[in-house]
């Protein structure tokens, strides 16, 4: 049974959630407007300092996993500009808010640590929600939101990348005139436009195609569910 809790961690992902939803309501209630203002001013403070964090972490990974980074986009607005001039394959445009653009990895797993490198910060979300619950602390909760949620917004994204990894070895054993990497992206329906265009979305592929999101959709509870056992460890489970 314990082995199923840890597969399927129905009971974590419930309480993280159910614990974020206490917290911002608590924050509100004990505040009013004001509990919602510092609410939102944090979560608009560090969304700005959190993707360059992010993207920089991507770099982390690449590099600690053997991997050589060539470009890195990220907008003006999220310090593009500034750490252009710290860092010369920092490009200062992006259709994203920052993308790793330009990267090389020695194998498929450093490859999995660029993809998810970024997320190792997202495992005390839950923890700094926690803190914020009992210490009654409106505008450090929007970082812990960013910190805890933030998995599922990449679901399409990372993680969606990082099991296309495999699906995309699938695809090619299936269909050998398939050129290698088919399936691999970070934005699920730039993909799909993708495959679509160039004639290679069919059944099969549209199957794999799913699966990646079913699976990076799994990954990213899974995540929330592992930010719920560490906070569990700092604080027990009171609640």
């Amino acid at each position: 049974m314990k082995l199923i809790r840890i597969i399927f961690p129905l009971g974590a992902v419930k309480q993280g959630i159910s614990l974020s939803f206490l917290t911002f309501e608590q924050a509100i209630n004990e505040a009013e407007y004001k509990g919602l203002f510092k609410i939102l001013l944090g979560l608009i403070l560090f969304w700005h300092l959190y993707v360059p964090v992010h993207e920089f972490l991507h770099v982390a990974g690449c590099l600690l996993g053997g991997g050589e980074v060539e470009s890195l986009t990220l907008k003006a607005q999220y310090g593009g500009l500034i750490l252009q001039k710290l860092f010369p394959f920092v490009i200062p445009e992006s259709e994203y808010a920052g993308r790793l653009t330009g990267f090389k990895t020695p194998n498929p797993w450093a490859y999995v640590m660029v993809d998810f490198f970024p997320y190792t910060i997202s495992f005390f979300g839950i923890t700094i929600i926690e803190y914020c619950r009992r210490k009654k602390m409106a505008f450090l909760l929007g970082l812990g939101i960013i910190l805890a949620f933030v998995p599922f917004m990449s679901i399409p994204g990372d993680y969606y990348e990082a099991v296309s990894l495999a699906t995309t070895q699938m695809a090619e054993a299936i269909n050998p005139s398939l050129k290698a990497g088919v399936l691999v992206s970070d934005d699920v329906f730039r993909s799909i436009k993708q495959l679509w265009e160039a004639g290679n979305l069919d059944w099969m592929v549209g199957i794999l195609v799913f699966l990646g999101l079913m699976l990076a959709a799994y990954l990213a509870f899974l995540t929330l569910a592992l930010q719920v056992w560490i906070s569990n460890l700092f604080f027990g489970y009171d609640r």
